[in-house]
């Protein structure tokens, strides 16, 4: 079990940007083993860009935790696990602060936030007095977590071993089935005038790694995003076009502006352009 100023310090933050993102991440890893201790993997997975950080070496920061169901269950709620994550955050000395998304129109997310106090953790943490002078006293660090409870199904898990602060359990959609969630989000995803770089980051993070998508899975979220008919033809063929459609007039400057937001230090992404990943999404098999 280390200790939160441990694993700060591992980090090497230069920066008080760089020590929010890793505290951020020792806040997700909480959020895990709390959930793991509450038994949600019993009944749920673990995906998204968050689980490809965590588990796969991702260099990139994420900021939410996504979860899905194993199977569709109206009636679940986050509720019962508030308890175990909580006592998991005050075994470090953490005081987090949870709110749970009240929903307007009826939808199969379940949403919650845990919060806390950047300023008083810096200080309970003993964070270089030079970045805790820069804070405001009320500024508050979130981590999103949400539960889809009717999910589309055909994916695919491999239970983890999460070791930092502590081990802990952690049931993840596998390879194949979470860059499946990454082609629907790149398909799906509605950008307006806010292009998601880190999605076309993480396309590429798949690709050449050679990772092969569900299909399965892909078409069951595609059906329901009411993007294809259940009755389409849906092979690689057909996702390689939809795909190279997605891009064709795409903003590739907006998509590096928001992508360098989130990657490390030393991660290039100025080659970003149509001509890049009409070619790599041809490697897709």
């Amino acid at each position: 079990m280390l200790l939160i100023e441990e694993i700060i310090k591992q980090y090497n933050p230069k920066t008080i940007e760089e020590t929010k993102a890793a505290l951020r991440e020792v806040i997700q890893s909480i959020i895990l083993i709390g959930l793991s201790r509450g038994g949600f993997f019993e009944k749920g997975s673990f995906y998204g860009g968050t689980a490809l950080r965590i588990f796969h070496g991702l260099k990139r920061y994420s900021e939410d935790l996504d979860f899905t169901l194993n199977r569709k269950d109206d009636n679940f709620s986050l509720q019962p696990y508030i308890k175990s994550i909580r006592e998991v955050s005050e075994s470090y000395g953490l005081n987090f602060e949870f709110s749970i998304r009240e929903k307007v129109n009826p939808t199969p997310i379940e949403s919650t936030f845990a919060k806390i106090n950047t300023y008083e953790t810096f200080i309970t943490l003993k964070i270089d007095q030079t970045f805790t002078n820069i804070l405001h006293k009320d500024e508050v660090l979130k981590v999103k977590f949400e539960v889809d409870t009717n999910p589309p199904l055909g994916f695919n898990t491999e239970t983890v071993w999460l070791d930092s602060p502590e081990f802990a359990p952690i049931v993840v959609l596998d390879l194949p089935s979470l860059f499946s969630g990454k082609i629907h989000a790149v398909l799906c995803r509605k950008y307006k005038n806010n292009v998601k770089g880190r999605d076309y980051y993480d396309l590429l993070f798949y690709i050449k790694k050679h990772i092969s998508p569900n299909l399965v899975y892909l078409k069951n979220r595609l059906i329901e995003s009411n993007t294809i008919k259940e009755s389409d033809e849906f092979n690689i063929d057909v996702l390689k076009s939809m795909l190279k459609e997605r891009i064709k007039d795409l903003d590739f400057d907006m998509v590096k502006e928001d992508a360098s937001k989130f990657i490390f230090k030393g991660e290039s992404i100025d080659m970003y352009s149509l001509d890049l990943f009409n070619y790599m999404i041809d490697q897709i098999k």
